[in-house]
């Protein structure tokens, strides 16, 4: 994936933390309008102000990835964290690795090109996989019986939750799976987009 400018992560990082730009503003000790240029990419933040800015992003979630990663590995549910870029497994937890002990093993290595179903989809279609990358969307809803061509792992029909989250300005997806009914449809159920969670 394409680097994104100063301002994007901005965007990106204050949309998903929940951070108005007013607050953002009085942070940084200039105008809301300058945070809104710099986040719509009219204007850039000098070199001072972009290392406050790096700073500010870095502090907060310094330890979130390895906390988060350490909290999945510990559940007997089946979860799961995925680096959306090259869709690398981060990490998984007791229950996944009980329900697919050979997709489990590929940590680390980018398994796109293996991806199928429901799974693919989302990845093949530009648009929702850039409203992904840009923290649009916050959550999909699916259900599926495979997500990986591996053979080995036996396939079998559950609802997927997948939540989409940043560490600076790398996207990653925490994704729960649970049992579904055998007559439930295979496909995407719900996309979730962040200003319609923020309204409620």
């Amino acid at each position: 994936m394409s680097e994104i400018g100063i301002g994007e992560k901005l965007r990106i990082w204050r949309r998903s933390n929940g951070i108005k730009q007013d607050a953002m503003a009085a942070a940084l000790g200039v105008s809301q309008a300058t945070v809104s240029r710099w986040e719509s990419g009219r204007d850039i933040p000098s070199i001072e102000i972009s290392r406050r800015i790096t700073d500010l992003i870095a502090t907060q979630i310094r330890d979130e990835l390895a906390i988060e990663s350490r909290f999945i590995e510990k559940l007997s549910s089946v979860q799961a964290i995925f680096d959306i870029d090259g869709i690398r497994l981060q990490a998984a937890s007791s229950g996944c690795i009980r329900a697919w002990p050979l997709f489990s093993r590929l940590a680390g290595r980018a398994f796109e090109a293996r991806m199928i179903g429901e799974s693919r989809i989302i990845l093949d279609d530009a648009e929702t996989r850039s409203s992904v990358v840009r923290g649009d969307i916050a959550m999909i809803v699916g259900v599926s019986t495979r997500h990986l061509d591996l053979e080995g792992d036996a396939p079998f029909k559950h609802r997927w939750i997948s939540r989409f989250w940043f560490h600076g300005h790398r996207v990653f997806t925490t994704l729960a799976y649970e049992p579904c009914d055998a007559d439930t449809p295979i496909g995407i159920e719900q996309i979730f987009r962040l200003e319609d969670i923020a309204k409620r």
